[in-house]
């Protein structure tokens, strides 16, 4: 393996989420960054530490600019996290690095970024045969449930590349066969209303397996969402895999939506670390019929490619790219 030499004017790169902050350097070339590395965010007091601590275990003394993907909302140039306790504060992070830009983004806008520079290798075909991305102009999305549901876009016209920043995640979940509308009663008779993330997410997966124990007037062992989904895919326990396989075509609509809402015709990419660790059970669910099953434009679903990310740290290939853009 060769060594990387740090470049004189290194870009640090991190994407940052409720628990854990990953920083690198951004590159212009594959694998478009290095010397990745996590932190827990509940061990450092603030974002400066845990920059320094980076810095330090890498001897880096001085870097051109910062480029963070951030899982909250962006106004005014600061971000506060809904799940961990720092603030980030563009103009303070200016200041106290010397650097010329400091630059927050969207974490789901950050992957939505990374998609045309996906390999076939970084990805798991979930139906159509279609390249990832072709040509100059194309418009596609990326769907992401985690500890919620990121929904973002990309639209490339004539040389220009553009984010479609949302919150569909929180858009309303619409049952589409009998079952789905029992849990979305279950669910609205507890949370009121029913977004897709209530369904699409680590909790969406125990709310799922709630309702369905309910439903199928079953003791609910309150397990974790690991735990359904673990035994949902091996076929241990049959509410579980109930569970599962609701969980994977209700993916499916959510991701036709996206696709007819944004008209995302040249692709629609899965992240998040649910749908990642389980492709096969993915490929073989009813994600694709959940997907194509729009009625009227059904014909138009079924050209549409569905793709599985396997790239690791699609946020820092996407924070490195926007970054390079403009340092």
């Amino acid at each position: 393996m060769q060594s990387y030499s740090i470049p004189e004017n290194p870009v640090l790169i991190a994407d940052i989420g409720g628990t854990n902050a990953r920083f690198a350097i951004a590159d212009s070339e594959q694998p478009y960054f290095h010397l990745a590395q996590t932190f827990q965010c509940a061990d450092f007091d603030a974002i400066e530490s845990a920059i320094d601590a980076y810095l330090l275990a890498h001897a880096i003394e001085h870097i051109a600019g910062l480029c963070f993907a951030v899982a909250g909302p962006i106004i005014d140039g600061s971000v506060r996290f809904t799940n961990n306790h720092w603030q980030i504060s563009s103009a303070e992070l200016q200041q106290r690095y010397g650097v010329s830009q400091v630059k927050l983004l969207n974490d789901f806008a950050a992957i939505a970024y990374s998609l045309p520079k996906l390999r076939s290798t970084d990805l798991y075909n979930i139906g159509g045969d279609w390249p990832t991305v072709a040509g100059e102009n194309y418009t596609i999305a990326v769907v992401g449930p985690g500890s919620g549901l990121g929904i973002a876009g990309l639209c490339s016209r004539d040389g220009h590349t553009y984010p479609i920043i949302t919150e569909g995640g929180h858009a309303g979940f619409a049952p589409e066969n009998e079952l789905q509308a029992q849990v979305a009663i279950y669910l609205q008779t507890k949370f009121g209303r029913v977004s897709r993330e209530r369904l699409l997410s680590g909790p969406g997966l125990m709310n799922i397996h709630e309702a369905l124990c309910e439903i199928h007037d079953r003791e609910n062992p309150v397990l974790s969402a690991s735990d359904i989904a673990n035994a949902g895919t091996a076929g241990t326990y049959e509410i579980c895999t109930l569970t599962m396989d609701l969980y994977f075509e209700v993916l499916g609509q959510a991701a036709g939506d996206i696709a007819l809402t944004l008209g995302a015709n040249d692709g629609i990419f899965i992240g998040g670390g649910i749908t990642q660790r389980y492709p096969d059970h993915l490929q073989a669910s009813k994600f694709r019929h959940g997907f194509e099953n729009k009625g009227r434009h059904s014909d138009l679903m079924r050209r549409i490619p569905t793709w599985l990310i396997k790239r690791k740290n699609p946020g820092l290939v996407g924070a490195s790219v926007y970054a390079l853009g403009l340092f």
